[in-house]
Formats: C-alpha cells, sequence, structure tokens
C-alpha cells in the first residue's frame, strides 16, 4: 500500500461555534466594503508530466515531474520525479491518465497484473500541486483497471474502466464510487465532455493469453447524459477507437489505430448536436497521438513507419499536411525527432513528449512553434514521461479544507474557529495569526 502524505494545514483543538446566518450576513457586507482583492497572488505555470516506465529490475517505478513554465533555465525548470505512485520496486504499477482541477490532480493507478491477471489496487491519486503532495485516494474496484478520468461537476467525475467494461461515477467529496454504468461499454477507454454529454470511446479488442493473440470486435463510442448518467446511444465506428477529443463547440473527433496489420486507422467527426457521423477520413498509416489548437487544427503523430506531424483542417474537412508531407523535422534543430505524445499548451505551443522506454534516460518534452515548427525548448523529464497535461497554481488559502474548490464548506469550517489565535491555524487565510472576520471575508470573494 503507498503511503499518503497528507498536507500540513491542521486544525485548532477547540473550535468555537458561532451563529451561522449572523455570520454569513456581516461576511457579505465586509465583502462589499473591502473590494475584491487584499494582496498580491503569485501564479505558477507548470506542465505536469507522467512518467509511465515501470521497470522492477532497474528500481523504476511510475513517477511524476514538475515543469516550470515560467523559468526560462531548462535545467532549473524541471523538479524531476518529485512523487513516485510506488514505495514498493518490484510492483509494476502504472499510472495512465491525468485531469487536472486548480491545484489537484487526480490520476488513475493499478498494479499491471501477471499476464491473464486481474489488476490490484485500482485508484486515483488526488495530487496537491502547489504542496507537492499526494493529499488522498479514491479507491475503484480491483480488476477494474481505470483509465481516463472526465470532471462533471465540483463533486461528480466519470472513471472508465477497460477490464470491467463499465463507466465508474465517482463522487469526489466522499472519495467513492456511487455509481457503475454498464452494458454499453467494450475496453472502454478515452472519454471526452462536450454539450452535457460525455463521449466514451470502446477499442473492443481482447488479449488471449494462451494463443498470444488479439482479437478486434466492433468498435463504439458511447454517448451518456451527464446530469443522469443515462446512455443515449452507441455509435459504430472503424475497429481500435482509442483517442477522443472534441473542438469545444460542435464535434467529437474519435481516433481509430485498426489492428496494427491490414487494417489501418481512421479519424472520425461526430456531430455533437444529432450524434451522428458526418466525416469518415481514412488514413494511409497507424496514428499515434493526437491534439486538436484553438484553430481547430489537428495535429496526429504518424506511425514509426511513417514518423512526422500530419495536419488536419477540422472545420474545413481538409488536410493542411498529409502522410505525404509530414512535418519531419524541426526547422532549427533536424536533429531533435518529431515523434511522441501530443498536447497543446494555453499558449498554443505543442509540448511534444518523447519517452525513453528501454530506462536509458532520454526521455524529453519538446516545445515546437506551429508557426514555422521550430524547436523552443527541450526538457529532460523521467523515465517513460509520456503522458502531460497543463495547471495553473495560484495559492488559495481561502479553500480551506483544501479539496480544490472554495465553497460555503470553507465559510462554514473557518466560522467554527473564530478568535483562535496562533501560527498556522487552518483558517488563518491572510497569515495574520489569528482567525477573524476578515478571514471570512476573504473565503467570501474566493466564492
Amino acid at each position: 500500500m503507498n503511503k499518503v502524505f497528507f498536507a500540513r494545514r491542521h486544525f485548532s483543538c477547540s473550535p468555537r461555534h458561532k451563529p451561522l446566518s449572523f455570520l454569513l450576513t456581516g461576511v457579505l457586507l465586509l465583502m462589499l466594503l473591502v473590494g475584491p482583492a487584499l494582496g498580491q497572488t503569485e501564479v505558477q505555470d507548470l506542465a505536469v508530466v507522467i512518467n509511465a516506465l515501470t521497470h522492477p529490475d532497474q528500481g523504476i517505478t511510475a513517477s511524476l515531474s514538475l515543469i516550470d513554465l515560467m523559468e526560462p533555465n531548462e535545467r532549473r525548470a524541471v523538479d524531476n520525479e518529485i512523487l513516485r505512485f510506488s514505495v514498493e520496486p518490484l510492483v509494476r504499477r502504472r499510472a495512465v491518465g491525468i485531469s487536472i482541477h486548480g491545484h489537484l490532480a487526480y490520476i488513475p493507478t493499478f498494479n499491471l497484473p501477471i499476464t491473464g491477471a486481474a489488476s490490484s489496487g485500482d485508484n486515483i491519486f488526488i495530487i496537491n500541486l502547489e504542496d507537492r503532495e499526494i493529499v488522498g485516494e479514491i479507491p475503484i474496484q480491483a480488476g477494474s483497471t481505470p483509465q481516463q478520468i472526465a470532471l462533471i461537476n465540483d463533486n461528480k467525475m466519470y472513471v472508465t474502466c477497460a477490464a470491467a467494461h463499465e463507466v465508474h461515477v465517482v463522487d469526489i467529496g466522499n472519495r467513492n464510487v456511487r455509481k457503475v454504468l454498464t452494458g454499453s461499454f467494450n475496453k472502454p477507454t478515452g472519454i471526452t465532455l462536450l454539450n452535457g454529454k460525455a463521449y466514451v470511446s470502446n477499442p473492443a479488442w481482447e488479449w488471449d493469453p494462451v494463443a498470444r493473440k488479439t482479437t478486434y470486435y466492433d468498435s463504439t463510442v458511447t454517448v451518456i447524459d451527464t446530469e443522469t448518467d443515462i446512455v443515449l446511444k452507441s455509435i459504430p465506428v472503424p475497429i481500435n477507437a482509442s483517442g477522443i477529443l472534441n473542438d469545444g463547440e460542435s464535434t467529437v473527433i474519435v481516433k481509430t489505430t485498426g489492428n496494427y496489420n491490414d487494417i489501418l486507422g481512421h479519424l472520425v467527426l461526430i456531430d455533437a448536436g444529432t450524434d451522428e457521423i458526418i466525416e469518415t477520413v481514412k488514413l494511409k498509416l497507424t496514428p499515434g497521438s493526437f491534439a486538436l489548437n484553438a484553430q481547430k487544427q489537428l495535429f496526429i503523430q504518424g506511425s514509426w513507419q511513417k514518423p512526422g506531424l500530419l495536419i488536419y483542417d477540422v472545420a474545413a474537412q481538409d488536410w493542411i499536411r498529409d502522410e505525404d508531407d509530414p512535418i519531419a523535422n524541426f526547422s532549427n534543430d533536424a536533429d531533435a525527432p518529431i515523434s511522441g505524445s501530443l498536447t497543446f499548451a494555453p499558449d498554443g505551443n505543442l509540448y511534444i513528449a518523447k519517452p525513453d522506454w528501454s530506462g536509458g534516460g532520454q526521455d524529453f518534452v519538446r516545445v515546437m512553434d506551429v508557426v514555422d515548427a521550430s524547436l523552443l525548448q527541450a526538457y529532460r523529464v523521467g523515465p517513460g514521461g509520456s503522458i502531460l497535461a497543463f495547471a495553473q497554481i495560484i495559492p488559495r488559502p481561502q479553500d480551506v479544507n483544501n479539496d480544490g474548490f472554495v465553497n460555503a464548506a470553507d465559510l462554514v469550517i473557518a466560522s467554527r474557529f473564530l478568535g483562535d489565535e496562533g501560527p498556522g491555524l487552518v483558517a488563518d487565510v491572510n497569515g495574520d495569526e489569528i482567525v477573524n472576520i476578515l478571514d471570512l471575508v476573504l473565503i467570501g470573494q474566493g466564492l
């Protein structure tokens, strides 16, 4: 069992209870008088990297690295392997996805089983990126192999569970699974949210450990109403549908990879209004990872046989760079290969994570300016650095219970400690070593 480290905040041992309605009314009045801010906050822009390699013989376990995007020195910018997802070197623990809300990262993990056996230790780690600590776990049914997460609202998330052929509905506050969606999924993996619906990709493959053969069944995209958790539809797509994302407006984009042999990949565009397929684009290769920028240009990683980047214009439904004209090299550094997983940053630059699965330490995250395909930065990360997301960390002492949200619950908790004095008090938002009405005002301003 992994050791869980909790944040350093502590509660006073002598809480004082006050009439909450009176206090809340006073807080609202003071918020109007005090103004919008009582101080400056320091913002951190981070790239959060999952180092996914697990190699027990070499003592390598899955871990987390952080890249400070505001630090110009590439070496100083990286804090490598600040957290490990297993303290047992012989356990092959997999970390396969990431979802970030504020300063909290949710990372699904499981212990990789012996061939043919069920996974174990399936859970979602909750990581406080500001304090750089694991602050909790959400247990998932053993043998489920959780894959990807979608945050529906402040207290609800969906988790795709491939081995169980299910989607689990998680209560974030209580840190448990409160509902299991079944019957419409086959190896569910990817998930994306658009217009009140969740779209889940079902690769529908099964590995036979005896015959050492993979069988591919009919792939689908399952549509779920996120308000009611009701499955609305299953949309047939070409085999081995894996990646799925959306353009933020009206289109869901699915990538299929075929059977890695005689059946190649496709792009499938789905109208999120009608949930009907509007275009199926046949590829001449088995595609790797993909990412969409703000201009609705889809960047697609080529296969090992055909490396480089392809670009497809989703709005125009036409190629900008196709299989016969990929971006093969960085324009200013032809020795740095353009291959690996793709993620667009908020500033529009493309981050390409290139893992070294041999454990040789040549794991890089490279940053591309997509205007001219130039190499802007190259960060060395941990073993198997391949999964990446972005976080903006704004210190929020108003989040009294450290759940990632500033809401009425924080006001209620803080009101119990009015008048307490001393260092390190949980509700001392402004750090003056006394809990008073100004602390409640600051919490109220964060709502």
